[in-house]
């Protein structure tokens, strides 16, 4: 793992911030949260280390969309949706190109499916419940949890209560129940 730590994060996450800061800073917001949400659920080193990893980058897929779709001020359209949910995909393959580095498969499968929505009905594959990875399902919650209370083109910033209010309506439709449990249960603020 520190050979990844030492060769790709950084290049990979300079990148990404060049490209632009405001996800490279959110991506780093969620890497921090994740590593405490991992440990809250009891994560041994070696997946801590994984999750640390996938959550640096797991928007490194955006530096491959359009800036006209990823800084649009308003609601995105079907194929311009369609182009922003491809980034995860794409970010699995940024992660995989690296075919010498360890545990690549580990942290592509996490970035992949980080979309993936516990009914079924995210993205890129409609997995569903256990299906998802379990890294997945917790930088999911993570990932939701700051794009809404951080600002965006498309949406103002929203409290912490409002957000929670959010989460919890997302519970067992988008969010595993119990990483959302064990996310409250941490009172992040």
């Amino acid at each position: 793992m520190n050979h990844w730590t030492a060769a790709i994060d950084p290049v990979l996450s300079r990148a990404l911030k060049a490209h632009d800061a405001s996800i490279a800073e959110h991506c780093d917001r969620v890497a921090s949260l994740a590593v405490l949400l991992g440990k809250a659920v009891g994560l041994p080193q070696h997946d801590l280390a994984v999750l640390t990893l996938s959550a640096h980058l797991h928007d490194i897929g955006k530096m491959e969309i359009p800036d006209a779709i990823l800084c649009k001020a308003g609601p995105l359209d079907a194929t311009e949706r369609a182009v922003m949910q491809t980034h995860s995909v794409r970010g699995e393959a940024i992660i995989l190109a690296h075919c010498d580095l360890s545990f690549r498969k580990e942290i592509a499968t996490v970035v992949r499916h980080h979309h993936e929505h516990w009914n079924g009905g995210g993205y890129p594959d409609g997995l569903r419940t256990g299906a998802i990875p379990l890294l997945s399902r917790i930088l999911s919650v993570i990932d939701s949890y700051d794009a809404m209370t951080s600002p965006r083109p498309y949406h103002r910033i929203r409290t912490h209560a409002a957000v929670l209010s959010t989460l919890d309506a997302e519970r067992g439709v988008k969010h595993d129940p119990s990483i959302l449990d064990a996310f409250l249960a941490c009172r992040f603020k």
